[in-house]
């Protein structure tokens, strides 16, 4: 038996317990989003640590978040492997070490998400509800080059976005599921929450950029500012629950992939 035949069990239920958290956070928020859409709330926007406070709140809720955080962590840790260890076989020339830090990146953000749903769940948390990319931002127009990094990173993230776009017209998504089955009802559900999310990165990225060129950090919007702003635009309050429906969507997606995501070997 390969090292991949021996590694790819731990690799998948790695992986599948923490796409099943990652579902969970992206259906909390959409929850959130669309409660502010369709009633008085003033909220315009929602973030990860928002959704954790909102199910602190019901009842065993702080057992569900640490089950999230663990299940975050375990997605982190899953992606930390596939970008070490080549477990898709990416390659080690150019296209392949991008894929590969993109996983890294991933992993690193969602456990970050995990450590916001543990830091809810111990009281640790500082009620401030978000805005970390503003404050990283902030942080990092203080620093030597900061704007520079900042519009790079911009440019990084509507990279993305568009690649994302792009996966939902190449069908690359569906390369590493089984979508026989119920799943096949799924697709455009699927590709809409994709294409949606890639859009709100690229919105994203925009607002990195604006902040680099003026150097100031006020310019810069993260998720809940981006939905914000959205809402403020003609027609806002469609393209806002347009926007929330897409989040959930990718929520979907991510649960799609909890169940049927092939690893190799499969």
């Amino acid at each position: 038996m390969s090292d991949m035949d021996t590694s790819r069990p731990v690799s998948g239920t790695l992986a599948r317990i923490g796409l099943g958290a990652r579902a969970i956070v992206y259906f909390a928020v959409c929850f959130l989003l669309l409660r502010a859409a369709f009633t008085s709330e003033a909220d315009d926007g929602a973030t990860p640590g928002e959704a954790f406070r909102m199910i602190e709140a019901t009842t065993g809720g702080r057992i569900l978040l640490v089950a999230l955080a663990g299940g975050l962590f375990l997605y982190a840790l899953w992606r930390y492997q596939q970008a070490a260890l080549d477990t898709d076989d990416q390659g080690n020339d150019a296209k392949g070490l991008l894929a590969r830090l993109g996983m890294f990146s991933s992993g690193t953000s969602y456990a970050l998400v995990g450590f916001a749903a543990g830091a809810v769940a111990f009281d640790a948390d500082d009620g401030g509800g978000g805005g970390k990319t503003e404050e990283t931002a902030k942080w990092l127009m203080e620093q030597p080059f900061g704007p520079w990094f900042v519009g790079l990173s911009g440019l990084a993230l509507i990279g993305i976005g568009i690649a994302q776009v792009w996966r939902t017209q190449s069908d690359q998504w569906k390369k590493s599921l089984d979508l026989s089955g119920w799943p096949q009802r799924a697709k455009p559900v699927i590709e809409f929450g994709i294409a949606g999310r890639g859009v709100l990165f690229g919105l994203i990225g925009l607002f990195l950029i604006v902040g680099a060129y003026n150097a100031d950090s006020s310019d810069v919007k993260g998720l809940a500012g981006t939905l914000g702003w959205i809402r403020t635009q003609p027609f806002g309050l469609t393209l806002f629950i347009v926007a929330s429906v897409a989040i959930g969507a990718y929520g979907i997606y991510s649960g799609v992939q909890s169940m049927r995501h092939r690893f190799p070997g499969d």
